[in-house]
């Protein structure tokens, strides 16, 4: 038996082109998938920015929070988010954030929380080392 026999009498799938046994990727595998417009965010480019959005909040903060018995709900919580988000738009570092009774200095750069008080722990009614302030 040469090898044209042979190689006649395999079938064309259990050889993959690297020469292992087993099954060939089908062509429809080697398609392009659609590439997105220019500018057009992907699935994954949205899902990151979404996540982005969120903020977190430093040790300090979590201390300041549960320590002074501050209300702390999901609503707050998207509030805070809008105020970095609009701090973040108008090119501030450090900002403080007003939401109702409370009051938080976030570094809009990390979109971390540093710190946060209620108004009745703003004795001094100073705020130092901000370049914004944003009322949510």
């Amino acid at each position: 038996m040469n090898i044209s026999e042979l190689y006649r009498n395999l079938n064309p799938t259990s050889i993959r082109p690297d020469g292992v046994d087993g099954l060939r990727p089908s062509q429809d595998s080697f398609k392009k998938q659609p590439l997105n417009k220019p500018g057009e965010a992907t699935e994954f480019e949205q899902l990151l920015r979404q996540e982005s959005k969120t903020f977190s909040l430093s040790q300090h903060a979590e201390t300041r929070i549960k320590s002074r018995e501050i209300p702390w709900d999901s609503h707050l919580e998207k509030r805070i988010s809008k105020g970095i988000d609009q701090a973040e738009s108008k090119g501030s570092r450090e900002a403080l954030i007003l939401a109702d009774d409370v009051a938080v200095i976030a570094n809009v750069k990390s979109r971390t929380v540093v710190t946060a008080m209620e108004r009745s722990q703003m004795k001094e009614k100073i705020f130092t080392n901000i370049d914004s302030a944003v009322l949510v």
